[in-house]
């Protein structure tokens, strides 16, 4: 899957086309509006034409010269059907985009252009409806916006060659007490469109800035809860591996001596401790949901390596510090519990993958402090992974134990959490050369707006 941006199974991408998907059926719905407006006003004129000559002949006195009724009739009737068609067959079927939408608007300065030929030319006062196309393009992308404002200049320009100079000059005086009269006329027509239109545009911005906030609520608030269900999740895989102890052992007590009886109970008391250990980490508040990166109490760095202690069994462990990350002086303001819990289960992986291998020489972790953010490196020399499982290694329930013996949620879990504290892990492993996983976090807690972590 590519995630630059380009590709179709891109998150952003889709994104971005459903966006602009939708802002383009806002504005052919608002074009379709627009034009059923023009054809009402222009039946309007000619209703009261038929009701009231005298009335009507008053009114276009205003606008030099009345339009030419076949020519207008035959551009009203394409737009009517043009809007019948729209609604049918775009809007309702959910198939408009940008490009649509801006050759609607190409079709609708055509259109003006055509009625104002036909009603006097450049000296009719409505010539200022052209800025309702290009203030419409803007609902669609600022490359359409100045399309339409080039075409609309085209053609006004086009309508000084439809009107002959002689016309012009036998009509001067009529026309000029007109044009003044209809220029006030076009102005609070044209003024009202606009900022009815613009008002609704305005109206659509708050209306998706509202629904943005509120699927930024619901993300933090799943964010929340994907963080509750992991440690949940980490506490019951951690659980699991004390439990299947017990389990074996309490199996086994009927059929020892009394000796391995004693060392049996012995162990299952300790496993015991283990479990409500992890049970109290689990209520520790460092690890409730809303404290995950956010700044805690801090401590000392170089006590880390404690959280690994009696978690590998037989499997030799050996630890190196730089002396960056030994210096008593540094603190660490990430929650212990969660770091002790991430590198448990990778050293309990690596000593797994060391006893399915003979000659393993065990695990060895390597502490390292990079200026404000701390690396540890998790190697051992045993099994190893394939490609393909070092590649699905952090998929939930993928495991490379036997059935019954894992859960596959540990690395799953490790890099969920390091998520949530602004960090990462990688892993690279070769098949009987062992593997080694790299962890990174920063010292300090990285918080965003109201302690969100960062992605």
């Amino acid at each position: 899957m590519r995630r630059d941006g380009r590709g179709g199974g891109d998150p952003w991408h889709i994104g971005v086309v459903a966006d602009a998907q939708r802002s383009a059926e806002i504005a052919l719905r608002t074009f379709v509006t627009a034009r059923w407006v023009m054809i009402a006003l222009i039946t309007l004129g000619w209703a009261v034409q038929r009701a009231s000559p005298a009335a009507f002949a008053q009114i276009t006195s205003w606008f030099p010269p009345p339009p030419e009724p076949k020519g207008t009739a035959a551009v009203l009737v394409i737009l009517a059907l043009l809007n019948v068609a729209t609604q049918r067959w775009l809007l309702r079927r959910g198939r408009v985009t940008p490009t649509l939408a801006g050759l609607h608007l190409i079709l609708d300065a055509t259109a003006l252009t055509v009625l104002l030929a036909l009603s006097g030319g450049p000296m009719n006062s409505f010539t200022t409806v052209y800025f309702v196309p290009i203030t419409l393009a803007t609902q669609v992308s600022p490359r359409w916006t100045w399309a339409v404002s080039a075409y609309c200049l085209a053609m006004f320009a086009s309508l000084f060659f439809f009107s002959p100079a002689t016309e012009h000059a036998h009509h001067a005086a009529h026309d000029l007490e007109a044009h003044l009269r209809g220029m006030w006329v076009a102005f609070a027509v044209s003024g009202a469109l606009i900022t009815y239109f613009v008002h609704r545009i305005a109206i659509s911005l708050a209306r998706a800035r509202n629904e943005l906030a509120r699927l930024r609520d619901e993300a933090t608030q799943d964010r929340h809860l994907a963080a509750m269900g992991t440690l949940a999740a980490g506490a019951a895989h951690e659980l699991g591996s004390p439990l299947g102890t017990i389990r074996m052992l309490v199996g086994d007590l009927g059929y020892m001596d009394e000796e391995e009886r004693q060392e049996s109970i012995a162990t299952i008391k300790s496993e015991v401790d283990r479990c409500k250990h992890i049970i109290q980490q689990m209520a520790s508040p460092e690890l409730r949901v809303p404290t995950l990166g956010r700044e805690l109490a801090a401590w000392p760095l170089k006590e880390l390596p404690q959280e690994i202690q009696g978690s590998v069994g037989e499997i030799s462990v050996t630890v190196l510090m730089t002396e960056a990350f030994h210096d008593p002086d540094v603190v660490c303001g990430q929650p212990r519990e969660v770091l002790g819990q991430i590198l448990r289960e990778l050293v309990a992986n690596a000593a797994e993958a060391c006893r399915r291998r003979e000659g393993s020489s065990g695990v060895r972790i390597h502490f390292d402090r990079v200026g404000d953010h701390v690396e540890v490196f998790v190697h051992d020399d045993g099994a190893g992974m394939d490609t393909d499982a070092a590649t699905a290694a952090f998929d939930p329930f993928f495991s490379t134990r036997a059935e019954g013996q894992g859960m596959g949620l540990g690395l799953y879990l490790a890099r969920a959490h390091l998520r949530q504290l602004g960090g990462s892990i990688e892993l690279s492993s070769k098949p009987g050369a062992g593997t080694t996983v790299r962890v990174r976090f920063p010292l300090k807690a990285q918080i965003e707006g109201r302690g969100a972590v960062r992605p």
